[in-house]
C-alpha cells in the first residue's frame, strides 16, 4: 500500500507499507537507506526518532484517501 508521511517539520515523505499491525507500521520509504517504523502512543502516531507524523493511505479504487493524524484517535477516510 502506498502512503504519504508527513513530519512535524512539515517535510513530506513518499513510501510503500512493508507490514502493519495494529500500532505499528513498518515503511520502505523514499529517502531512507533502511526501512523505519511508525508507532501510535494514544492518537499520536511517531517516527522512530519519537517525531509526530500524519499520514494517508492512497488507495487506487475511485481515488480513496484514508488518513490517520496525530490529531484523530482512530483512522478517517475520505473519497477525493
Amino acid at each position: 500500500m502506498y502512503l504519504m508521511i508527513r513530519y512535524e517539520g512539515g517535510s513530506i515523505v513518499e513510501g510503500v507499507v512493508l507490514a502493519k499491525g495494529g500500532d505499528r507500521l513498518r515503511v520502505a520509504a523514499s529517502g531512507f537507506p533502511e526501512t523505519i517504523e511508525l508507532r501510535r502512543t494514544g492518537a499520536v502516531w511517531s517516527a522512530d526518532d519519537g517525531e509526530e507524523v500524519e499520514f494517508c493511505f492512497v488507495m487506487c479504487d475511485k481515488c480513496q484517501v484514508e488518513s490517520a493524524a496525530s490529531s484523530a484517535a482512530a483512522y478517517a477516510a475520505m473519497v477525493v
